[in-house]
């Protein structure tokens, strides 16, 4: 079997102090020399899946079709819960059964995932506290080098999903959404699109308000420039999502707020 060219990303809570990154890497070149290597993050807050799934559910799609994807976020690292291996959208998915494939397999249809069970393709002798670099890393690059996902184990129907919050319209002028993710500079990524608020229709645009924390947001802007230092105010996302930000400062911080947290829209 040849040794193919693969673009391997890698998403995980490891941080960069220690060994764990390089260890997994090592693994997968020594089976397939030939991967390049795309690392999406490795500070993801410690076992918060939550925040794994979407970044791994915004970053996949840029990649080019084929490419590998290892995430590894793993609290259940083990015990009973599965290895997975898909494949979506064109891209290959290695990574604990969790939810943390849950962007990705609810976005692409057709979906084809495995439970991996073929414990020859793994790393010997396999730690029990180590999943990422005895188990997921060695999948992740026999998989670059083409082997069937057929060939680690048995189709699998059903896999752990994440409950995400979905936008529900309470009464006509209401909407009730939720803080999806927090990015590094403290701007709240909600589950809401500019399209659900008339405040960026063109066609019928309408006074609406934020509520957060106790707080009203009033200002609904096109780009963070808009707004004066200090400000707390809502700007579409890159993620299609608004976000609630504060210039030159962090609105998580200035909010109180995290993944979960709920916002409502009220239409005037």
């Amino acid at each position: 079997m040849e040794h193919t060219n693969r673009v391997v990303t890698l998403l995980t809570d490891f941080g960069i102090q220690d060994y764990y990154v390089a260890a997994i890497k090592g693994v997968m070149l020594g089976i397939n020399p030939n991967l390049s290597f795309v690392d999406i993050s490795h500070t993801v807050p410690p076992q918060d899946i939550h925040s794994a799934a979407f970044t791994l559910g915004q970053a996949f799609s840029y990649f080019p079709p084929g490419t590998v994807h290892l995430a590894v976020v793993d609290p259940g690292v083990g015990s009973e819960r599965k290895a997975l291996a898909a494949v979506a959208g064109g891209h290959f998915f290695v990574a604990p059964d969790n939810g943390i494939l849950t962007y990705v397999l609810q976005k692409e249809q057709g979906a084809e995932v495995v439970h991996v069970t073929a414990d020859h393709y793994f790393r010997k002798p396999v730690s029990p506290t180590f999943h990422g670099r005895d188990i997921f890393a060695p999948i992740a690059a026999w998989v670059s080098r083409d082997v069937s996902l057929y060939q680690f184990g048995p189709p699998l129907d059903k896999w752990v999903a994440l409950k995400i919050p979905q936008l529900i319209r309470v009464r006509e002028n209401l909407l009730q959404g939720a803080v999806l993710s927090m990015d590094r500079f403290g701007n709240l990524i909600t589950n809401i699109r500019p399209e659900d608020v008339p405040a960026y229709s063109a066609a019928d645009k309408k006074p609406c308000k934020a509520l957060a924390a106790q707080r009203e947001i009033t200002d609904f802007r096109a780009t963070f420039a808009e707004g004066g230092a200090g400000d707390v105010f809502i700007v579409p996302g890159s993620t299609g999502y608004l976000e609630i930000v504060k210039r030159d400062g962090s609105a998580a911080r200035e909010l109180n707020l995290g993944p979960g947290a709920p916002i409502g829209i009220v239409v005037s």
